[in-house]
């Protein structure tokens, strides 16, 4: 699935941010007086998700740029821009599903999504120097 380590750490740094960023919303939750269980719940549910949403992208970025060394550059953009439409398809799909079924809250289960980018903004700004990407 994985052509080198590089890839796998990347998603577990990411993801223990998701969790962090996670956890401290929960905290905020509870310090503001807001805290319930469809609030961690729904957090939870939107963590899973959106380390999902970041796995299948990082499996299909790392198979587009094994097409592309494979001297196919043109059908690796296709389907990393292909697979970027259908992931937001299938998280708009879960989500509606999920929020019309069930009461869990709706802006818990979404910041998670926003924090995968927060994650990545971070994981870059620390990242050391000399190293490669």
């Amino acid at each position: 699935m994985f052509k080198n380590d590089a890839e796998i750490r990347q998603f577990i740094r990411i993801s223990i941010g998701v969790a962090l960023l996670t956890a401290l919303e929960l905290g905020t939750y509870a310090l503001l007086g807001r805290f319930s269980t469809d609030v961690l719940l729904g957090a939870v549910f939107g963590m899973v998700v959106s380390c999902a949403n970041f796995l299948a992208l990082t499996i299909t970025v790392s198979r587009a740029a094994d097409r592309a060394e494979e001297g196919d550059p043109g059908k690796a953009r296709a389907v990393v821009q292909g697979s970027s439409v259908i992931r937001l398809l299938a998280v708009l799909a879960v989500y509606i599903a999920v929020l019309k079924t069930t009461s869990l809250d709706p802006l818990a289960s979404v910041l998670p999504l926003v924090f995968v980018q927060i994650s990545i903004y971070l994981a870059e700004f620390f990242r050391r120097e000399g190293k490669k990407k």
